[in-house]
């Protein structure tokens, strides 16, 4: 094979234009702090970084819809602790109303603080977070509770939350269970399943002056509701700490990922640096060898 002058420029002009496109690689790298910055300097890599980014995004999501479902139960313990404090008032308010010998003004006193309870277990259970009523079901936008206890707006659903990929939770928000007995609980009357109804005749009774329905029926029937309340707190509670468990790992595992990421992404500008000396070493030396191939001419020959 014949080697002529054109060929030594042409190899010698494709090699000092991969060692410049390299020396640009390496430069942008070190200038951007990145191992790519477009997919084709490296397809595979950019797909895996892509994949990591949107992956992280994900998490970030998570993250926000676990600490946002944290602060709804956090408000919802705090709101069934007030209402098993405001229901052992009336309790205790059942009791001394079943003595007998209460003149008709201490009843009556007895009987107007109960009906103040009724109102105050019914702003309280229409507590919101965030704009959204905790204990409505999945109907967050309105009022689940009028003023004496009805569970008017609400409806027996309740809310879920997605916490991980392919993985959600419940949240006890449908007031009903708060409000409705099961059929595990047997009442002196059936209606006093309901606690609105049931405080209403708590409220008719100390009325009545029914001292003997008060002591039995009644407040047997109270104990049952503060039982449910309680039932119904412990639930959230054990929905707060599977997603204090949830954030845990969700941080965790968004740290490993940041990690691979920065592994993946990000260069060493120590070492980079270095690479980028060599390679400008390599292309000054091929210029210097570039001046010797490129030197002669046929006008160096007619001199």
């Amino acid at each position: 094979m014949r080697i002529t002058n054109q060929t030594l420029n042409k190899n010698y002009l494709r090699n000092l234009n991969k060692n410049l496109e390299k020396m640009k690689t390496y430069q942008n790298q070190i200038s951007s702090g990145q191992e790519v910055s477009r997919p084709s300097d490296d397809p595979l890599l950019v797909s895996k970084i892509m994949s990591l980014e949107n992956n992280i995004l994900q998490n970030e999501q998570y993250n926000t819809n676990i600490n946002n479902t944290l602060g709804w139960v956090q408000t919802q313990d705090t709101a069934l602790s007030d209402v098993t404090r405001t229901l052992q008032r009336v309790r205790e308010l059942i009791v001394y109303g079943s003595n007998g010998t209460l003149s008709d003004t201490d009843r009556n006193a007895i009987k107007d603080e109960v009906q103040m309870k009724i109102g105050q277990l019914a702003d309280i259970l229409n507590t919101n977070f965030d704009g959204r009523y905790i204990f409505g079901g999945q109907k967050t936008t309105e009022s689940p509770f009028d003023e004496n206890m009805n569970y008017i707006a609400g409806d027996d659903n309740n809310v879920t939350r997605e916490i991980s990929k392919g993985v959600t939770i419940e949240i006890p928000t449908a007031g009903s269970q708060i409000t409705k007995l099961d059929s595990n609980y047997s009442l002196s009357d059936e209606e006093n399943k309901d606690l609105g109804t049931f405080l209403e005749n708590v409220v008719s009774a100390l009325k009545d002056g029914s001292a003997d329905t008060l002591s039995k029926n009644l407040l047997a029937d109270m104990d049952q509701h503060l039982d449910n309340v309680i039932r119904v707190r412990s639930q959230i509670g054990a929905v707060y700490n599977r997603l204090e468990s949830a954030k845990d790992r969700n941080e965790t595992e968004n740290l490993n990922l940041n990690s691979l990421l920065s592994q993946r992404q990000d260069v060493d500008v120590a070492e980079k640096y270095m690479e980028f000396s060599n390679m400008k070493a390599v292309y000054q030396a091929s210029l210097s060898v570039g001046a010797q191939i490129l030197q002669p001419s046929l006008l160096d020959y007619l001199r």
